[in-house]
């Protein structure tokens, strides 16, 4: 594993490896600031949101307690007037459960209000106990003996706030607003107790943080606690050492504000707390798990961190795909520039063939010496096209225009055809050639013919090449299967030649490299063959490979997707046009060409091969001038072969000109591009600017016999 992870990191250089940690220390960095800056600000959001929380419940609990507080005074005084008017029991006890319905009421006070107790002291039916309650006090218990009776006695007019820790009638601790009723002498006439519920209003105050994970808490001025979600709490003093909270009591005594200290929860959970004292001398509190408190905090630092983590490492992966292309590129500028090394030997030995045969040729004064230099030549120049050729078919794999076309033909043919052309060379080497073709296989197929061509001459070629002499070669053909008229056909040709290494064979089918960087030293060719290869078999939808080991010969194989043709008794048309080109003499006497070439070789060239067809030929040495020749006599010529790349005017606007001259034939006269430019979007083009058809150079004389009858 390290052994392959070495070899995945072997590229990095010290550069790009500092440039690594220079960008994981950067979002570090970024990272750490971000949450130090961003942590303040959500920090003092987050004491500011408590602190409102507690504002907002002190603000609930002091409306709570005000208005029972203001309604008994009220209430006292009334009272104590009824009574000093000699209001008996029936309508003391009928106005008591009259304001009692009125604050049960209450929007506001409807929840802690809890009751009225009155003792009336001077009745003229003695004294008596009235409630809104109970008719009667607890058996044994007498209200003078009660903590509201004597407070209110005790504050001598004034109200007595009383803390009462589970009330007799109740059961629960309640808040007493108590008022001794006195006449004008100062004598007392009984004492009214308005009851507020303090476990109603601690409910909302344990619950006010309970979506953070927290709690209220509610304490009295003696610092015992009157509300806590912690039932066993209540009524216990804030100083119990059993309470995590007791450490805050002598700051609170002190009349000083707790906020965010850190503290146990009754969950023993860190907790973080807030309190503060209320006008009434109570202290509300509330206690958050920590975790839930610095939820906000954390998770800010893990998006930061998965942030700076996803940033950080998308830019080291960009860094080090920068790195690997770098390296690619270099590598293959590497093997390009070998590619054109070899391109220069493979271009100039045919070079050097065609300049020396040429230059013996016309010193020779025997004309068979003369012939076999031609033949030379011949063959030196059709070994330098087979080398542009590849060349221009990898520009146009790389480019992606290569583009397969789709004719009907006969497969033993284009076998036949194939063979043909390698044949002189395996009888060079004297080697011996066997053909295997499945009778399954439909006579006639739909497809590329060319390229399916151009695959199976590359194959045999390679295997003619490395085939010592007296070896042996086997060409196969054979229908794996056929599905809706859909044929799979493998073709696989086989040597006994050198054979080819497994490490060796990573390499066959990349451009611009073969086997070995000696390969081309020793046997020649350009490493294109078998990439461009693979690239047309797969276009045809299948797929090419090898079995082979070193010594002990190869076999290349691959299949492709074909259509079935039309199955024929008689001779195809193909087949008889090829026996029509055999007859030339004369055929197109009386027949004139208008041909626009700059080149004067290339002039002489088409000159010559058609001179035996008696066909008329009128040169334009640029686009100009055969506008002009045309314009002038456009009815004397029967078709026009155009350059394209000529001086004064190009051939695609000397085609638009011709098109849109004024006379009866330059709509429809046959225009044919002969040019070198051979791309699919240069055939386009020519068609675009009015053109019929195109060829192209070198030329091949079998086609263009083939286009001048199909025109003329």
């Amino acid at each position: 594993m390290i052994g392959t992870l070495r070899q995945k990191l072997r590229f990095i250089r010290p550069s790009l490896l500092a440039q690594i940690l220079f960008t994981i220390f950067a979002f570090v960095l970024m990272c750490v600031i971000g949450y130090m800056f961003t942590r303040n600000i959500v920090h003092e959001h987050l004491i500011v949101s408590t602190e409102s929380m507690l504002d907002y419940e002190q603000s609930r609990i002091e409306v709570d307690l005000v208005a029972p507080k203001t309604a008994s005074g009220i209430f006292s005084e009334t009272v104590r007037r009824m009574v000093q008017h000699g209001a008996d029991v029936d309508e003391l006890q009928a106005y008591i459960n009259e304001i009692s319905d009125y604050m049960h009421l209450s929007e506001s006070h409807n929840s802690s209000f809890g009751g009225i107790l009155c003792y009336f002291e001077k009745l003229p039916g003695g004294p008596a106990f009235l409630s809104d309650i109970a008719g009667d006090m607890p058996t044994g218990v007498h209200p003078t003996e009660r903590a509201w009776y004597r407070g209110a006695v005790a504050a001598a007019g004034a109200v007595a706030e009383t803390v009462i820790e589970k009330d007799a009638i109740f059961g629960e601790t309640v808040l007493t607003y108590s008022h001794c009723l006195l006449d004008e002498k100062g004598r007392r006439l009984g004492v009214v107790c308005f009851i507020v519920r303090i476990d109603v209003i601690g409910t909302s105050i344990i619950e006010m943080s309970l979506n953070r994970g927290g709690y209220g808490m509610l304490l009295s001025q003696e610092l015992a606690v009157l509300a806590h979600p912690n039932r066993s709490f209540v009524g216990k003093g804030m100083r119990n050492p059993a309470l995590a909270m007791s450490a805050f009591a002598d700051e609170l005594v002190e009349k000083k504000r707790i906020t965010e200290r850190k503290t146990t929860s009754w969950r023993d959970e860190p907790a973080i707390a807030f309190f503060r004292e209320l006008d009434n001398g109570w202290y509300l509190g509330v206690e958050m798990r920590k975790d839930d408190y610095y939820m906000s905090n954390t998770y800010m630092a893990w998006m930061l961190g998965s942030l700076g983590t996803v940033l950080s490492t998308a830019l080291i992966i960009i860094l080090i795909r920068i790195e690997a292309a770098k390296n690619r590129a270099d590598f293959e500028s590497r093997q390009k520039s070998v590619f054109l090394a070899n391109m220069s030997h493979e271009i100039r030995t045919p070079m050097n063939a065609i300049i020396g045969m040429t230059h013996i040729g016309k010193l020779s004064d025997s004309l068979e010496r003369k012939d076999y230099c031609l033949a030379r030549v011949e063959d030196a120049s059709q070994h330098l096209l087979g080398v542009i050729n590849d060349i221009l078919d990898m520009s146009k794999i790389e480019a992606n225009m290569l583009v397969l076309s789709e004719v009907e033909y006969d497969f033993e043919k284009i076998l036949q055809r194939v063979v043909s052309v390698v044949n002189l060379r395996l009888e060079e080497k004297m080697q011996k050639f066997t053909t295997h073709i499945d009778e399954s296989i439909p006579k006639t197929l739909v497809g590329d013919d060319q390229r399916l061509a151009q695959v199976i001459a590359n194959l045999l070629g390679n295997a003619i090449k490395f085939t010592p002499e007296h070896g042996s070669i086997t060409l196969s053909a054979s229908l794996v299967e056929e599905k809706d008229n859909i044929c799979e056909i493998e073709i696989a040709v086989t040597d006994t030649g050198i054979g080819i290494s497994s490490e060796q064979q990573e390499r066959l089918f990349r451009s611009f490299q073969q086997a070995e960087s000696s390969t081309t030293r020793k046997f020649g060719g350009t490493g294109l063959g078998l990439a461009i290869s693979k690239n047309i078999v797969e276009m045809m939808g299948g797929r090419i490979w090898i079995h082979s080991e070193l010594g002990k010969g190869a076999t290349f194989a691959f299949t492709t997707l074909v259509k079935r043709g039309e199955e024929r008794d008689e001779e195809s048309a193909a087949d008889q046009k090829e026996e029509e080109l055999k007859v030339i003499n004369g055929i197109f006497a009386g027949r004139r060409i208008l041909l626009a070439e700059d080149v004067e070789i290339n002039r002489e060239i088409v000159t010559a091969l058609l001179a035996p067809t008696g066909i008329a030929i009128d040169c334009a040495e640029n686009g100009l001038e055969a506008v002009r020749l045309f314009g002038k006599s456009p009815d004397q010529y029967d078709i026009i072969l155009m350059d394209v790349q000529m001086p004064e005017m190009d051939g695609y606007d000397a085609a638009r000109r011709i098109r849109a001259l004024d006379t009866r034939k330059a709509p429809g006269i046959p225009i044919i591009a002969l040019t070198a430019n051979v791309f699919q979007e240069d055939i386009a083009q020519c068609i675009k600017a009015g053109m019929d058809d195109h060829l192209g150079k070198p030329v091949d004389y079998n086609e263009l016999m083939k286009k001048l009858r199909e025109y003329l």
